[in-house]
């Protein structure tokens, strides 16, 4: 996940709480997330163990664990993006299947019991709750800051993809895989409709909180995977 375009997913434990973090002041909405969430992508690229070299497929069985229950929080706000978004489609349930079908997979090819799948995190529960209750009048933009998080985790999979499939064969990582040759392009028409969405700089600040509560609560499945059980 090592890709200039796209947010990768993880907190820095030593950083100040979301809800303490500065404004972040930029008039591009897409530099002003970048910038709002640097920190926490350079600490993942250090630590996430599926990035590593010699990442496993239990590595990415356990990855594939955090990002359901992660996604499964996140999904209601994407659905209320996606009401009010005009020509994009956030897939929530597409994305979903690709994860379950890709946990369901794991115990013919790495062996021993299957991990079950996770109920939505209750850490993602509520710390979008707390970013939303933060924003009374951006709730949309809060959801946008979701969003890019969700959006551009998708890049770094393509990423990922490539570095592992041959590797892990025959898990066919359908995760990961998504959509293929036209994540580039799925990418820069989520980046303008961003643009277009989130211009004023209350929508941005709000925007940039949600990004960050997105990473917070992802990183918080990965340091206490929820429900993992044999």
């Amino acid at each position: 996940m090592r890709s200039a375009t796209q947010p990768v997913l993880l907190f820095v434990p030593s950083s100040p709480p979301v809800s303490e973090l500065p404004p972040t002041a930029c008039a591009d909405p897409l530099q002003a997330l970048r910038t709002a969430t640097a920190a926490q992508h350079a600490q993942l690229d250090a630590q996430l163990a599926i990035s590593r070299p010699d990442a496993s497929l239990a590595d990415y069985v356990a990855h594939v664990h955090a990002l359901a229950a992660w996604l499964q929080a996140l999904w209601p706000h994407l659905q209320m993006l996606q009401a009010t978004t005009p020509g994009f489609d956030f897939t929530p349930p597409q994305r979903l299947a690709a994860l379950q079908a890709d946990l369901r997979e794991q115990p013919l090819t790495a062996g021993g019991p299957a991990i079950s799948w996770p109920l939505p995190g209750d850490g993602t529960l509520r710390l979008a709750a707390q970013a939303l209750a933060a924003h009374p009048g951006q709730l949309h933009a809060v959801c946008w800051g979701f969003a890019y998080v969700v959006e551009g985790s998708q890049l770094g999979g393509q990423v990922l993809y490539r570095q592992l499939a041959q590797r892990l064969a025959p898990h066919p990582l359908r995760y990961l895989h998504g959509d293929g040759a036209s994540t580039g392009a799925r990418w820069k028409l989520f980046i303008a409709l961003l643009r277009q969405h989130i211009a004023p700089p209350p929508a941005v600040e709000a925007a940039c909180h949600g990004a960050r509560t997105a990473f917070a609560a992802l990183q918080s499945h990965f340091l206490e995977p929820e429900g993992m059980q044999e």
